[in-house]
């Protein structure tokens, strides 16, 4: 009985870690770092004061599989149980009627590991736990003076109680403890931002939270804008400044996750290299694999032959990145002759003001339609008609040639402009759809129902602007 009880809440832990936090036990490994390195151990731990943080390491780095990572969360929490199971056998008489006495501690174990993000402090209390059972079972004259409770502690129906209690408790933790729903939310954008599934972004985060969560807002506006959507969508989802496109001076691991999957998804290497280490810095062990790995792509991008073998030697010595490196290694030997290549020249920009560096890359490249679209949506947002017009006429000829395909947020922003400037219209194409709908939105404002046109029309750029 007691073993089918052991197991039963091993596996309603296991599944529970697995199913509420499948994101965020990668989103551990990645923050983490191991390595089989012989100066590893020496450089970045101070033994023995950090060995339980060491041996956080050695573990964190499974935690890429969710299953595993979840196996190993409910596995420690167990064996803290049965470490104490062993001392309780041993102080007190008749103890198979005291096994429930264990699981009381369950739910503050499980407490603790969902604010350890090393494992540092549950290796502890594991050690702890073990020590303390190896201690009272070496003190042989305990078996003379073992503790006898009261009878009404000695209930069998206690043993079956305890324990379910225990777990339903410590699975209300798991799903609404210190580790909320909302990082394994974040967790989940982070991971297909960096998988680049665009189009699950934007069928994961309702238009509700886009509006109001400003991390959720800025990953559906990459996802729109990879997919070529922003110009439709973009005061829809909640845009609402240049500033919602990217986190300006990230300090935190979120806003560098974040600002490291925008570098990379627009191609720009050098800034991505610049978030890559201010990642590493934000990890304890000053490394992490998140960084590692971005950086190995991201010199293989480049053709820098000697810093990709670098980054893929260290990864190598990895328990958990064979099967990655090996995957890299044709693309590696492929550049080893080759000339690095150096993508950002010049003053460097994306690191300070967004219009302003979005402005160098689109007079860099005219022909880019998402760096127009940062920047001419970014003007909008900002309320700069002027220079949202000085560039969209600059823009105009390479990306509309024929004056047609305009999307209708730049036809709404158009519209608005034509009023000082009529003659705008004879130049760009404003479909009738659009017409329709000013007219109409123009309409309901004259008339006073300056509510009901914001509502009918949300989403627009008159909407916005009023």
């Amino acid at each position: 009985m007691k073993k089918l009880i052991t197991i039963i809440v091993y596996a309603v832990l296991w599944m529970g870690w697995f199913i509420c936090y499948p994101y965020m036990l990668r989103w551990f490994e990645g923050a983490s770092f191991f390595s089989t390195l012989p100066d590893y151990a020496g450089v970045h731990f101070h033994f023995p004061s950090e060995i339980f943080r060491y041996c956080g390491a050695f573990l964190l780095q499974f935690y890429a599989w969710p299953l595993a990572g979840a196996a190993i969360q409910a596995a420690l929490a167990v064996l803290i149980i049965l470490c104490i199971w062993s001392i309780v056998k041993r102080l007190f008489k008749d103890p198979d009627r005291l096994f429930w006495i264990p699981f009381l501690f369950l739910p503050a174990v499980v407490y603790l590991q969902l604010g350890d993000m090393t494992l540092e402090h549950t290796c502890a209390v594991l050690a702890i736990a073990a020590l303390l059972a190896a201690t009272v079972w070496g003190v042989r004259p305990l078996r003379k003076f073992q503790l006898t409770l009261p009878a009404f502690m000695r209930k069998a129906w206690l043993t079956m109680t305890v324990p379910a209690l225990a777990a339903l408790l410590s699975l209300y933790f798991v799903y609404d403890g210190p580790m909320s729903r909302q990082h394994e939310e974040i967790a989940r954008l982070e991971y297909l931002g960096e998988h680049q599934q665009w189009t699950e972004i934007l069928e994961t985060v309702p238009l509700q939270e886009s509006l109001t969560n400003t991390y959720k807002r800025k990953y559906v506006l990459l996802a729109l804008a990879e997919t070529g959507k922003l110009a439709d969508y973009a005061f829809r989802y909640g845009l609402s400044g240049s500033g919602d496109f990217m986190f300006q001076n990230a300090d935190g691991p979120l806003s560098l996750n974040f600002n490291t999957i925008f570098y990379r998804s627009l191609g720009l290497a050098n800034p991505v290299v610049y978030c890559a280490y201010q990642q590493s810095l934000q990890s304890l062990p000053g490394i992490s694999f998140d960084a590692l790995r971005t950086l190995t792509d991201m010199y293989l991008d480049n053709r820098d032959y000697d810093l990709a073998k670098k980054y893929m030697d260290i990864l190598d010595h990895s328990l958990t990145h064979g099967k990655w490196v090996k995957e890299r290694l044709p693309k590696l030997e492929a550049i080893r002759d080759a000339e690095p290549l150096d993508r950002m020249t010049g003053e460097p920009f994306i690191l300070e003001d967004f219009i302003n560096d979005m402005s160098s890359l689109v007079s860099r490249y005219p022909d880019n339609a998402r760096y127009a679209d940062y920047l001419l949506c970014g003007l909008l947002a900002d309320r700069d008609g002027g220079r949202f017009y000085d560039f969209f006429r600059f823009l105009a000829p390479r990306l509309y040639p024929d004056g047609n395909g305009i999307p209708h947020l730049y036809q709404e922003a158009l519209l608005l402009i034509a009023s000082q400037d009529p003659r705008i219209l004879d130049v760009y194409h404003i479909d009738e759809e659009v017409w329709k709908r000013f007219t109409d939105f123009t309409g309901m404002m004259q008339n006073g129902k300056t509510a009901q046109a914001k509502k009918k029309y949300a989403g627009t750029y008159w909407a916005y602007v009023y």
